[in-house]
């Protein structure tokens, strides 16, 4: 089991061509304050429910704040039989930086 990395940008082409599911690892209030659009928020109180409700073999990016936490979180998810996760590198923090007119606030 294992995940890949992504750079933005590769995830901005990946966004405009297609679906892929976007989950965002990082505290709550740092979701809210920006997030990549169509994200989901996703923490210990609604992993199971992410877990039975995703699609497994949809690729799956995982977002943190600067590209760490993200890889252990990619890793569990392939464990999980995700068959097509990434990690973005350079997290949200790197996202914003390059496409700061692709965040949005909840």
């Amino acid at each position: 089991m294992y995940f890949h990395h992504i750079n933005c940008k590769d995830l901005a082409a990946r966004l405009e061509e297609g679906e892929c599911q976007l989950v965002d690892i990082r505290d709550p209030q740092s979701f809210q304050l920006g997030h990549i659009p169509g994200s989901i928020h996703l923490s210990d109180q609604n992993l199971d429910e992410f877990l039975m409700a995703a699609d497994p073999d949809q690729s799956t990016i995982v977002i943190c704040y600067h590209g760490n936490s993200s890889q252990q979180a990619a890793a569990f998810l392939a464990q999980k039989d995700f068959t097509d996760v990434y990690s973005l590198d350079g997290g949200m923090e790197h996202w914003r930086s390059l496409f700061p007119q692709r965040v949005e606030q909840s």
